[in-house]
């Protein structure tokens, strides 16, 4: 106990020296007692987390108040940000403490969120969180360093779809994995790279920003500041074997829509609403666009309602019908010094107490 109080003396000096907020502290204090991380990186409360927020009252009347009778008020711990288990790129099992996380889907019974190595040193990963209670549950080890930027449930077919590139020919890619796959699957056992069952590459697309699905349909698209449109691919899903109907997809360009075409992050459909995600760097706010949704176009030139949230939103999706999750990557190690506004939870929104 003695031994313990020095080293945390030691600690809390070093940190006065050097300006660490506490709950900074709080996260270098964490000993490493398993191999990727649980606890909050930031914030060792949600409390403390409500604090560092409260100059976005929406995110309290729409968010932390409205789910005030849920599990951690609708919010999930964004797991692995301090040290992630993955492989390197010899192949061999290693931690990583620069995961950043960018994608989020609602997958049955789970709660999955993608990241990848800001470094490029170590695999992507996918973390499995219990949608219920909250648990983390294990974390899938991806094949390769893909961004990984959007992940999307095919509730049909039971398949994950993932982001992914062909780095070699420069081209986006989609891929799934079979939920009965990752069911199985234990990195902790295998000490490999869970495999992808299908995956399709998109010649036109450089990358893939953002994805969702909706209504046995995929919807993916690249955003480019050289292209002030922004142009969305939506392909049909084959409802026998689960993979994309390639030769009939189509496109859609939607403009008039300022920034949010240049750097849109994410795109979420349900009956009623798209809504795009878009932000860029820590000193300009993400924004939160509802377009009405019509079945004969994608988007019309104006936005219903515009939202203002905190910097570096990634990925948004609807968690049943008027919920959206809201993934930030502001609490990644490469961003943690940037800005003043950080969040290491996932967020739950009520849209309808948004649109009021």
């Amino acid at each position: 106990m003695k031994r313990y109080s020095l080293r945390k003396a030691s600690v809390l000096l070093m940190a006065a020296m050097i300006g660490l907020a506490p709950q900074y502290l709080y996260a270098a204090e964490k000993e490493k007692s398993e191999p990727t991380n649980t606890n909050a990186a930031l914030f060792k409360t949600l409390d403390e987390q409500k604090e560092a927020l409260k100059e976005y009252p929406i995110l309290f009347s729409a968010g932390f108040n409205a789910f005030k009778n849920q599990t951690d008020d609708g919010t999930y711990i964004i797991p692995g940000l301090l040290h992630t288990q993955s492989l390197s790129k010899e192949g061999k099992v290693s931690e990583c403490d620069e995961m950043t996380p960018q994608g989020v889907a609602v997958v049955d019974d789970y709660i999955m969120i993608s990241a990848y190595c800001y470094e490029h040193e170590h695999n992507s990963v996918i973390y499995v969180l219990d949608r219920k209670n909250h648990n983390y549950l294990k974390t899938l080890v991806l094949n390769g360093m893909p961004h990984a930027g959007s992940i999307a449930y095919d509730p049909l077919n039971r398949n994950l779809w993932i982001a992914t590139k062909n780095e070699k020919r420069d081209r986006g890619a989609l891929s799934y994995i079979s939920l009965a796959k990752i069911d199985t699957y234990d990195f902790a056992h295998d000490k490999r790279a869970i495999l992808y069952d299908y995956t399709l590459e998109i010649p036109t697309l450089k990358d893939v920003s953002f994805m969702t699905y909706y209504k046995n349909q995929v919807f993916c698209g690249y955003f480019s500041n050289d292209d002030k449109n922004l142009k969305v691919y939506t392909y049909d899903i084959d409802p026998m074997t689960g993979n994309l109907v390639t030769n009939k997809h189509h496109t859609a360009i939607a403009k008039g829509i300022d920034h949010i075409g240049n750097y849109c992050q994410g795109i979420a459909i349900n009956d009623e609403y798209i809504v795009l995600a878009a932000s860029d760097g820590p000193d300009l706010q993400s924004k939160l666009s509802f377009y009405s949704r019509k079945e004969n176009y994608l988007l019309p030139n104006t936005a219903e309602e515009v939202i203002d949230l905190p910097p570096r939103l990634e990925q948004i999706y609807f968690n049943g019908g008027n919920t959206l999750i809201l993934n930030f990557e502001s609490a990644a190690k490469h961003y943690r010094d940037e800005g003043i506004y950080h969040i290491d939870r996932l967020l739950s929104l009520n849209v309808d107490d948004l649109m009021k």
